[in-house]
């Protein structure tokens, strides 16, 4: 036996116990940490697509804006009273009389 200045080595005797005794334990402990590992990795992926996912809605609603604030801009720049007030105050035109107007048949 051992004397009482040496230590039992405890250690040895547990990781020999279950590797030798207990391989099912051993591989059913593996599968936990893979299956964990796995669960860590998965949920990682899931934050960062719903993370992309916010920053993509706010990019479409700013782009939506934009879009509606170019329809109303074309809208008013396209209103007939801006475009005849620009034609008679800023280019000088005038308005055809009828006597001006030259009609052709073919």
């Amino acid at each position: 036996m051992l004397e009482n200045s040496e230590r039992y080595p405890l250690q040895h005797i547990l990781v020999e116990d279950i590797f030798s005794s207990n391989k099912l334990i051993v591989v059913l402990l593996l599968l936990i940490l893979a299956s964990a590992m796995g669960t860590i990795w998965m949920t990682h992926q899931t934050r960062g697509l719903i993370s992309e996912n916010g920053q993509l809605v706010l990019q479409h609603q700013a782009l939506e804006n934009e879009y509606r604030n170019l329809q109303l801009q074309e809208a008013t720049e396209s209103d007939n009273t801006r475009v005849e007030s620009i034609a008679i105050g800023t280019l000088k035109m005038q308005r055809v009389q009828s006597e001006q107007e030259v009609v052709i048949f073919e």
